[in-house]
């Protein structure tokens, strides 16, 4: 099975191994395209601790399974990198998530995430949406 993330490799050797924690993301892209599949397949836990701990407290739980659940996701779509490299501290990963809310409308989330390394492993601190 391809992976949720439209990587083209199959979701056992990209996203999965990062949500089941045998793995870290190396890149921020990579961290990124791993919460997405996770809003997939309703993963929470995984993205709130892929949060930076200092803004994992913006987050609640119970508002990101609804989401996740109650949308069709369809697709993302990566922008564009900046940094994020394995060899950096932080990175901006701008994407386009495609999806159908609950009532059936599609939507796209346009976003510019921040990313930062701490300790050898990524986390997802905060993003501007378009």
């Amino acid at each position: 099975m391809y992976c949720y993330c439209h990587s083209g490799k199959e979701f056992e050797n990209c996203c999965q191994p990062f949500i089941e924690g045998t793995a870290k993301p190396q890149t921020a892209e990579e961290l990124m395209r791993s919460r997405y599949s996770a809003y997939v397949i309703v993963a929470v836990e995984y993205i709130l601790s892929s949060t930076y701990p200092s803004t994992r407290r913006f987050y609640n739980s119970e508002d990101i399974e609804q989401w996740a659940k109650s949308s069709l996701w369809e697709k993302l779509e990566i922008i564009s990198t900046s940094e994020g490299l394995p060899k950096d501290k932080k990175g901006i990963v701008e994407f386009k998530a495609y999806y159908t809310d609950a009532d059936g409308n599609p939507q796209i989330h346009h976003e510019k995430s921040n990313f930062r390394k701490e300790l050898g492993k990524w986390f997802f601190v905060d993003g501007n949406v378009f």
